[in-house]
């Protein structure tokens, strides 16, 4: 079993599921997990502002996926979800909901089981247990885990792009005044396009207009690690009234993934402002802080 966090959501599916469709709205979106022949596991969520009556909910979903085709049709339960299930072309197809107060979440986890599947309510349970949303955290940052990356970032930051191509992803956060930018990043296939040391290759990750102050190497469990800080330069407007920016990076090569890893943040810097840290990890005991 492998744990994913997004969106402060958590859950444990197996290893070989892929995540193949995410939606990027903290609000409402969608996770979809695929084994290798078809997708298996969907996980919903919406923001609403009261409690729902579940019960109801429940009975006035199975009413309308009967009158939508869904054969066989009964209530699932496995408290505290509550849902349908019944098949649905050559799938059978189970559907469960649950609302979390504490950021006012109502999740819906479906699960998809092929002809050739045998449905097991047990591993539904289970994959069930696992789901969790996690609590606001008095250090304002968020728990990610997606992709083979591992991270913290601020929690009122929204995640503007990824990129999850084949060996590389890219994960982006910006502030809603567009002020502060962080990423995380894992990149593979490096014999293919790494031709420099990566103290070197991180040079290449400062923003234009940016002049680099200062270069250092760092040892952290067995991780040789390249950090480097820069600041923008000359300064505009805008600096002058929120601050000048500060570029910060930091990049290592993981010999247990042979991986390149990446974190940057970019942020105004002056004293009225506090920042919070921001960190990624690759693997057991190591972990960069910015």
């Amino acid at each position: 079993m492998r744990q994913v966090v997004w969106n402060a959501i958590e859950v444990e599916l197996p290893d070989d599921w892929e995540l193949l469709q995410f939606s990027k709205d903290a609000s409402y979106g969608r996770l979809a997990f695929a084994d290798r022949y078809q997708f298996r596991f969907e996980l919903d969520w919406t923001t609403i502002s009261l409690p729902p009556d579940l019960e109801r909910m429940a009975s006035d979903y199975l009413s309308k996926l009967k009158e939508d085709g869904l054969e066989d049709a009964k209530k699932c339960i496995h408290l505290p979800w509550r849902g349908a299930c019944g098949k649905e072309k050559d799938n059978l197809i189970s559907r469960y909901t649950n609302y979390y107060p504490g950021r006012g979440l109502l999740l819906e986890a479906v699960f998809l089981w092929p002809d050739q599947k045998k449905h097991s309510t047990s591993f539904e349970a289970k994959i069930l247990d696992s789901i969790a949303v996690a609590p606001y955290r008095e250090d304002g940052l968020q728990h990610w885990k997606a992709y083979g990356l591992d991270f913290n970032v601020k929690e009122e930051h929204y995640l503007k792009q990824l990129v999850a191509d084949p060996g590389n992803t890219v994960f982006t956060f910006r502030s809603q005044n567009k002020r502060e930018v962080e990423t995380f990043a894992r990149l593979g296939f490096l014999d293919s396009w790494l031709n420099m040391p990566v103290e070197d290759w991180i040079k290449s990750r400062v923003p234009e207009n940016f002049i680099v102050t200062a270069t250092r190497q760092q040892e952290s469990s067995g991780h040789q690690v390249s950090l480097l800080s820069a600041r923008r330069s000359p300064t505009v407007l805008v600096d002058w009234i929120w601050g000048t920016r500060k570029f910060l990076a930091a990049a290592w090569v993981c010999p247990k993934h042979d991986k390149l890893f990446l974190i940057t943040k970019l942020a105004p810097e002056n004293k009225k402002t506090k920042q919070t840290p921001i960190s990624l990890t690759c693997c057991e005991d190591m972990e960069i802080v910015l």
